[in-house]
């Protein structure tokens, strides 16, 4: 009974909308797009007097059904909830990764840079668990380092409609490629097959076998709870969590792939004695320590 109840109103309300809009031969087909706007507006202001004639949460619901945004969208919600029923969610435009376009990795070699006529943004959410580097492909086909996400962060840049970005992990290897979309977009960057590479592990041998020779991993991988887990190369200045992903020391930076101190424009390193040890070795070599007067001079004097 329901069913038909709800099937009636829209019955109804499409009707009501279609009388109210006389059409005839002669009438400039030529107002395109202004007049089926116009013809719109006027549907749903006529739909919207019959559902608010009838006062339902049925009628109102069908209404949202048949126009789910504008002003008389909200205003049927404000009457639906008055009349205490459920109200469909405003439908609020949503911008995701759909609407940056994602190109393959194998594509690297041939994506550069264009123009810089068409002004966008392009915001990344990092929900893989994993770190996440940003790199710009430029008017000449390089790589601009732009920083990366820790898990759970988020970054925007402003670019270019043509201009694409490449997401990859700490050591640099390409993971995804977006291009931006027209108007601002979100990208949510989830954890990857190649973030869970399969470990090169020998094939198993025979159970009298097992105990003469034990499993001996692969080049970059090591032996963790009986299997062969692959590490990442975390180099200097950085640390390696419990599950072996590599992150940047503190007041370090990912640039290129390696964790850096930060420079300014003239390549100099800035406030160099904030380094990790740089207080311990300073006061050692005040106490005539020649080796710490030697390390506070290489790592934390300006270079």
């Amino acid at each position: 009974m329901q069913w038909f109840f709800s099937r009636s109103v829209l019955f109804l309300l499409f009707f009501s909308a279609m009388v109210s809009q006389p059409w005839s031969a002669g009438q400039d087909l030529g107002r395109g797009s202004a007049f089926a706007q116009d013809a719109d507006a006027v549907a749903a202001k006529e739909a919207f007097e019959v559902a608010k004639e009838l006062g339902t949460a049925d009628a109102w619901n069908a209404f949202l059904a048949s126009y789910p945004t504008g002003f008389y969208a909200d205003m049927a919600r404000a009457y639906l909830k008055k009349a205490g029923g459920q109200s469909e969610p405003a439908a609020v435009p949503v911008v995701s990764s759909g609407k940056a376009s994602e190109r393959q990795c194998s594509e690297r070699a041939e994506l550069r840079s264009q123009s810089s006529s068409e002004p966008t943004k392009i915001t990344f959410v990092n929900k893989s668990g994993m770190y996440r580097a940003f790199l710009w492909i430029d008017f000449e086909g390089n790589l601009q380092d732009y920083g990366g996400l820790n898990p759970g962060e988020q970054i925007t840049f402003d670019t270019y409609r043509t201009h694409p970005w490449m997401v990859a992990t700490g050591p640099g290897d390409c993971l995804q490629i977006f291009l931006p979309a027209a108007e601002p977009a979100t990208v949510e960057l989830f954890r990857l097959d190649a973030d869970n590479p399969k470990p090169s592990t020998p094939p198993r041998a025979k159970p009298t076998e097992a105990k003469k020779k034990p499993l001996v991993c692969g080049k970059n991988y090591k032996l963790r709870n009986g299997e062969c887990v692959l590490l990442q190369n975390c180099g200097k200045n950085a640390y390696r969590s419990a599950e072996g992903d590599c992150y940047c020391k503190k007041g370090y930076q990912l640039r290129n792939g390696k964790c850096v101190w930060p420079q300014d424009k003239q390549g100099f390193e800035v406030a160099p004695w904030k380094k990790p040890g740089c207080k311990t070795w300073q006061a050692q070599c005040n106490k005539g320590n020649g080796n710490a007067c030697r390390k506070y001079e290489e790592t934390c004097q300006v270079n």
